[in-house]
C-alpha cells in the first residue's frame, strides 16, 4: 500500500473557496425564503384567527401563565439562532484551519516524496526481517532491478554478498539503534558486485512495530577511480624517481667529464703558462701570469660547478661530512648568517639515493635562505628516529618568512617534495610573516 502511494501523483491542493462564506446571492435568497415563510404564516394565522383561538383555549389554564408562552418562545427562539450563530462561526474557522492543515500536510508529503525519489542513495524501508515494504528509484538500480515496486517483497540479506554478515546485523538491530559499517559489498540481481557505504537503523511505527531504515550510497566507482588514481600516482612517481637517478647519473657524468677532461687541459695549460713566464720577460712574463690567473679562476669555476654536480665529499665521506663541508662553505660565502649543522643518531646506512636526496634537501634550502630569506640564523638538524629508523631532516630560519596560502611553491621546493614524496617520505613547510621558513622532510626507513 505505500509503495501504491508513492506512485501515486500528489492530490491538489483545497481550493480557498471551500473556506470562503456562501455567495450573497445565495445569502438573498435565504433571506427572501425566511420572509416568504413569515408571510405565509402570517397570513394563514390572520385567516385561521390561530391566535384568537389559541387565547380562548388557554383561558381555562390562566393560573399557569401560558399566555405568556409565546414571548419566551420567541426569546428561546433568538437565543437559538444567536446560538446556530455562534456555532457556524466556530465550525467554519475549525473547517478552515483544517483544510489549511490538509495543505500544509499535501505540500510536506510531496516535497519528502520529491526527496525520497530523487535521492543519490538508495533508501528502503523493511520489518525486523528485511522484507522490503518501500524503495526509492535508487535503491531499484543499485540492486538491479527493474523498477522501485519490483524491490518490495524483496529481502536486503539476498542482496549482501556475505549473508553472515547480514544475520550479524540483524541481530545487531534487534535491540534497536543504528549500525554505520564503513564498507559494504552488495550482489546485484545480475551477479555484479557493488561497494557501499551504509545506515542501518531500527524505529517503531505508531502500531509499535520494528521498521528497518537502510540507507546505501554506491562507492564502486569512486573506489575504482581512487584505485585507478593510485595506481597512476606510484607510475608517476616510479618515473619521476627514475627521472631523478637519471639525472644524478648525468650529473655524476658530467663532474666526471669536467674533473677528467677539463681539469688536465688546464692543468696542462697553466703549467705551459708558469714555463713561459719563468723564461721570459716584460710584456711576454706578464701576458704568462695573466693566462695562470685566469687559468686558476676558470679552474676554481669548474671545481665549485663540479661540487654542485655530483659533490666528492658525498661519496668519499659520507652525508653528515658532506653536509658540514657543504654549510662551511655556504657559511664562507654569507658570513653575515650564522649556520648551524647538528646530527643525531646513526646515519651511515642511508643509501646513495637517500644521500644525494637529504643533500639535495639542504642544498635547495640554503639557497632559498640565500635568496629570499634575509636571515640572521639558519638552523640544520639531521637525526635517525629512535624506534622507527626513519631519518628526519629539519631546516629553519628566523627570517621574514612568508604566508603559505598567498604564496605558490616555487620549483625548487616542489622539486623537493617530489623527491622525499617519492621515496616514500613526508614533506612539511610551516612559515608565517615575520616568523621565518621550517622545511622538514622524513624519509622511512
Amino acid at each position: 500500500m505505500q509503495a501504491e502511494l508513492a506512485a501515486q501523483p500528489a492530490a491538489p491542493l483545497p481550493s480557498p473557496g471551500a473556506v470562503a462564506p456562501a455567495p450573497m446571492r445565495q445569502a438573498w435568497a435565504d433571506l427572501g425564503l425566511v420572509a416568504l415563510i413569515t408571510v405565509a404564516t402570517f397570513a394563514v394565522g390572520a385567516a385561521l384567527e390561530f391566535s384568537e383561538w389559541i387565547a380562548a383555549h388557554s383561558k381555562t389554564y390562566e393560573a399557569y401563565q401560558l399566555d405568556e408562552l409565546p414571548l419566551a418562545l420567541a426569546a428561546m427562539l433568538l437565543g437559538l439562532t444567536w446560538y446556530s450563530w455562534r456555532r457556524h462561526r466556530h465550525a467554519s474557522r475549525e473547517m478552515g484551519l483544517r483544510l489549511r492543515t490538509q495543505a500544509v500536510l499535501v505540500e510536506n508529503e510531496r516535497h519528502y516524496r520529491m526527496l525520497f525519489t530523487e535521492d543519490l542513495s538508495a533508501n528502503m524501508l523493511a520489518d525486523a526481517d528485511g522484507v522490503v515494504s518501500l524503495a526509492n528509484p535508487e535503491a531499484a538500480r543499485l540492486l538491479g532491478l527493474p523498477s522501485a515496486e519490483a524491490a518490495v517483497g524483496q529481502r536486503i540479506g539476498d542482496f549482501y554478498a556475505d549473508r553472515e554478515l547480514w544475520r550479524a546485523h540483524l541481530a545487531a538491530l534487534a535491540g534497536g539503534g543504528k549500525l554505520e559499517p564503513p564498507v559494504l559489498t552488495l550482489r546485484r540481481a545480475d551477479g555484479k558486485e557493488r561497494r557501499v557505504i551504509a545506515k542501518l537503523t531500527v524505529r517503531r511505527d505508531a502500531a509499535g512495530i520494528s521498521q528497518v531504515h537502510a540507507f546505501f550510497t554506491d562507492i564502486t566507482a569512486l573506489e575504482q577511480a581512487q584505485a585507478q588514481l593510485a595506481k597512476t600516482l606510484a607510475e608517476n612517481r616510479q618515473l619521476i624517481q627514475r627521472s631523478i637517478q637519471v639525472q644524478e647519473d648525468e650529473r655524476r657524468n658530467i663532474a666526471r667529464e669536467l674533473h677528467d677532461e677539463m681539469g688536465q687541459w688546464l692543468n696542462a695549460l697553466k703549467l705551459d703558462a708558469v714555463s713561459i713566464r719563468d723564461r721570459a720577460d716584460g710584456e711576454i712574463k706578464a701576458a704568462a701570469q695573466s693566462i695562470v690567473d685566469v687559468t686558476n679562476h676558470v679552474y676554481e669555476v669548474a671545481r665549485n660547478l663540479m661540487r654542485r654536480l655530483r659533490p666528492v665529499a658525498l661519496d668519499e665521506l659520507g652525508l653528515p661530512s658532506a653536509l658540514q663541508y657543504l654549510v662551511d662553505q655556504w657559511q664562507r660565502r654569507h658570513p653575515t648568517v650564522k649556520c648551524t649543522f647538528s646530527t643525531d643518531g646513526s646515519l651511515e646506512d642511508l643509501g646513495e639515493v637517500a644521500n644525494i636526496t637529504l643533500y639535495r634537501f639542504v642544498q635547495e634550502c640554503l639557497t632559498n635562505v640565500a635568496k629570499h630569506a634575509e636571515a640572521g640564523e639558519v638552523r640544520i638538524a639531521l637525526r635517525r628516529v629512535d624506534g622507527t629508523g626513519e631519518v628526519e631532516l629539519a631546516v629553519s630560519d628566523d627570517g621574514r618568512g612568508f604566508e603559505p596560502r598567498r604564496a605558490t611553491l616555487g620549483m625548487g621546493l616542489l622539486g623537493l617534495r617530489e623527491r622525499i614524496e617519492v621515496l616514500g617520505g613526508a614533506f612539511t613547510l610551516e612559515a608565517g610573516t615575520g616568523r621565518g621558513v621550517s622545511v622538514r622532510g622524513l624519509l622511512p626507513a
